[in-house]
């Protein structure tokens, strides 16, 4: 009868001890899930975040090019305007010389 109390007793306190692990494992559990939530939230917002990122590389990506078009343009307009510049000062330094040599013979036949 001794050994029926005692074993009575160790299933008892085994069961006590199975209940507390239970509980602990629940409260785990949700620390766990808590955890999830937070993370999965963290990583909704990081992925707005990275959204609006992209979306502004999109943009400034878009202004830069739009730029170095312009820039080209520029060059290019400024590179043709050189060469007009030099072909109007060779037209202007040839132009000089004839005029000198001409009208140096039209004052000698008066």
């Amino acid at each position: 009868m001794e050994a029926i109390k005692k074993k009575m007793q160790m299933l008892k306190l085994d069961k006590e001890n199975a209940i507390d692990r239970a509980e602990q494992a629940e409260a785990d559990k949700k620390a766990a899930e808590d955890k999830c939530k937070q993370v999965e939230d963290e990583l909704v917002a990081l992925q707005k975040k990275l959204k609006g990122t992209e979306d502004e590389l999109d943009k400034y990506s878009e202004a830069l090019k739009d730029a170095q078009e312009k820039l080209e343009q520029t060059d290019k307009k400024a590179t043709d305007a050189e060469g007009e510049v030099a072909a109007l000062n060779r037209r202007i330094q040839t132009s000089g010389d004839c005029p000198a040599e001409t009208g140096g013979g039209r004052e000698g036949s008066r």
